[in-house]
């Protein structure tokens, strides 16, 4: 995660003051220092989730609305792949069924219900910003035992019943079993966007720490809200 450049607080000359000057203009453009970094929050948030970019914070972190879209595409890239690797099981994942998960989080993420509640100096100098969220519950609907019964009616098709005759496959026709599986869940996951809701509200404090030259927020606080965000506890997450 990029950093936030620190605010210059005291200023020795005339020559700092116009020297940096540009510093201090970034740091105006969010207001004071506890605005400012609420406002670096929210503008992560609405980046990572919403594809919405914050023209304050890509200034402050000297982005591009290219990087932006750039980091945007890559947080749904990692999240379908946590799909695939842990909620799906998908083993053999190709790019295009990839690329669906994809797009099928751009549409779960704008469920996304969060807001930036305060942002407050800690007598250590740092910073910490209270987000209040609610879980995106879509995948509640869902378990285990019913993926699983989807993939034995894959097999089933295949004229697959039993262990022996499963380790009896060849690959190629596994592969096209996994195949049809994937397509077969992401179809149910699809099929259950438009009645997405967000569950009980759940409050995380994300530290934003005193670097010297920067200022970085906690990566831990950072991944509490992107481990909640949705709710995969039907999952075991």
């Amino acid at each position: 995660m990029k950093k936030m450049k620190k605010a210059v607080l005291v200023l020795l000359s005339v020559v700092l003051v116009l020297s940096l000057a540009a510093c201090s203009t970034v740091a105006g453009l969010l207001g004071d220092e506890s605005d400012r970094m609420a406002t670096y929050i929210q503008g992560y948030l609405d980046m990572t989730y919403k594809g919405q970019f914050n023209e304050d914070y890509m200034e402050e972190l000297s982005l591009t609305e290219e990087d932006m879209q750039e980091r945007y595409e890559n947080g749904l890239l990692v999240e379908a792949q946590f799909f695939e690797n842990a909620i799906g099981l998908i083993e053999y994942p190709t790019e295009e069924s990839t690329q669906r998960l994809v797009d099928l989080y751009a549409r779960i993420y704008s469920y996304s219900d969060y807001t930036v509640e305060s942002s407050t100096m800690m007598e250590s100098g740092n910073y910490a910003v209270e987000v209040s969220f609610r879980p995106i519950d879509i995948m509640t609907r869902f378990s285990p035992e019913q993926f699983n019964e989807v993939f034995v009616d894959v097999l089933d098709e295949f004229g697959v019943h039993t262990e022996e005759e499963l380790a009896a496959m060849s690959e190629e026709d596994y592969i096209k079993a996994d195949g049809i599986y994937a397509q077969r869940i992401m179809d149910m996951v699809e099929e259950a966007i438009p009645g997405t809701g967000n569950g009980a509200e759940r409050s995380v404090i994300v530290q934003i720490k005193d670097s010297g030259d920067y200022w970085e927020p906690v990566q831990e606080d950072i991944d509490t809200i992107d481990y909640y965000l949705i709710d995969y506890s039907s999952f075991g997450y």
